[in-house]
């Protein structure tokens, strides 16, 4: 077949006319399924092979990725503030000062995203509180109990003489 044979075929589109596939030249463009053609363009036309590339017919089909963001939710782990507050106010203030430096470490930590550090930190924090408590608490039952001895024998060996 020639060209000449096709050449009273019109499109009702105004496109060119369609010749048959040739061997050795890739096939035409046709519209995607469901999608009308655009108006007032032709169809694109094939291209000649280059010289010297031998014509292959397999298809490689490449799929594109796009990268996805994680979200990866971590709980915030404890600082002990409340409990570190609480020691210095109650218990041994020394060693709740140093509690309370260690648990806004742990909480500056974590806002760095730095949650090793976060929970090593508040764990340091927890065992000074720990430790302030102890000490708290022994510190007040020693004052009770040299309170309750000293005003015991200051009594007993105090005498009183009432002029009146």
């Amino acid at each position: 077949m020639s060209k000449q044979d096709f050449s009273d075929v019109q499109d009702p589109q105004g496109y060119p006319p369609q010749y048959p596939q040739q061997q050795g030249y890739p096939p035409q463009y046709t519209a995607q399924q469901g999608y009308a053609p655009q108006q007032g363009y032709a169809p694109q036309q094939g291209y000649a092979p280059q010289q010297g590339y031998a014509q292959s017919s397999t298809v490689n089909n490449v799929i594109v990725t796009q990268p996805q963001s994680s979200t990866m939710y971590v709980t915030k782990p404890p600082d002990y503030l409340g409990f570190s507050i609480f020691v210095c106010l109650f218990c041994f203030w020394p060693i709740g000062i140093a509690s309370i430096i260690f648990s806004c470490s742990s909480r500056d930590a974590f806002t760095a995203g730095d949650v090793n550090t976060a929970q090593a930190k508040g764990s340091t924090a927890r065992t000074l509180n720990i430790i302030g408590l102890v000490l708290g608490i022994i510190s007040i039952i020693l004052i009770i109990v040299l309170r309750v001895v000293v005003f015991a024998t200051t009594a007993a060996t105090t005498t009183r003489t009432y002029y009146g």
